[in-house]
């Protein structure tokens, strides 16, 4: 008997590595993508962005495709493969919907904001008692990153942010930041998405949605 059970499983394995192998075979796993195919779906994402963030925002800014050329660079001195990223998505509200977050360059948001309906919010100023966006958009104007701006969208229906007209939108500004990501994070029980930025000296803050308005977190979480 002892020896009947221990050739079952064997048997079973057996007709397993079969079955796959043949499986394989038959739809073998596609090859790595070419430097060439890399680039065009890179491309065509940059342009499916930019239509999205241009119909959503207007055409007054663009996509922070790369760092800028001034200024430090984030934690890259031996020259490693560049670690700039300008496009995340997430659930920044806890509702469900995935939400997105862009950095691009825009040299005047307040213009736009009642045509396209964003609203523009400043929590790092107003972390720091100056909660006016109209004042504190000029501040650090010659700083290299000051026009390296993040959009929010909060995505609505089956669409998410791609959505004709999403929940809501924010351009924010003055964020203090050499490479940006998007952080998962619990919350009152609640599992919800924070934006957080990194800086050359190594430290991370963080702007996390409340319920009603984004906040800046220094420790890099969300309270």
């Amino acid at each position: 008997m002892r020896c009947l059970r221990s050739a079952v499983p064997a048997a079973l394995l057996a007709s397993f590595l079969s079955v796959s192998l043949v499986a394989l075979a038959q739809n073998p796993p596609p090859p790595p993508a070419t430097p060439e195919q890399a680039a065009a779906a890179k491309a065509q994402q940059l342009e499916e962005l930019t239509q999205v963030v241009e119909k959503q925002f207007g055409s007054e800014l663009e996509i922070a495709e790369k760092q800028t050329d001034t200024g430090p660079r984030y934690l890259n001195p031996d020259k490693k493969k560049d670690r700039w990223k300008y496009f995340f998505t997430g659930d920044l509200d806890g509702d469900g919907v995935e939400d997105a977050v862009i950095v691009v360059r825009f040299k005047n948001p307040l213009g736009g904001q009642q045509e396209f309906n964003y609203k523009v919010v400043d929590p790092y100023y107003t972390f720091n008692g100056y909660g006016n966006p109209k004042v504190t958009v000029e501040f650090g104007t010659e700083d290299p990153r000051h026009h390296n701006m993040v959009l929010v969208i909060h995505g609505a229906g089956p669409e998410a942010w791609r959505a004709e007209t999403p929940k809501m939108k924010f351009v924010i500004i003055n964020l203090p930041f050499e490479l940006l990501r998007v952080a998962h994070v619990t919350v009152k029980k609640k599992k919800i998405s924070v934006i957080v930025g990194d800086d050359e000296d190594g430290s991370s803050a963080s702007v996390y949605w409340d319920g009603k308005k984004y906040k800046w977190n220094e420790s890099g979480g969300a309270k």
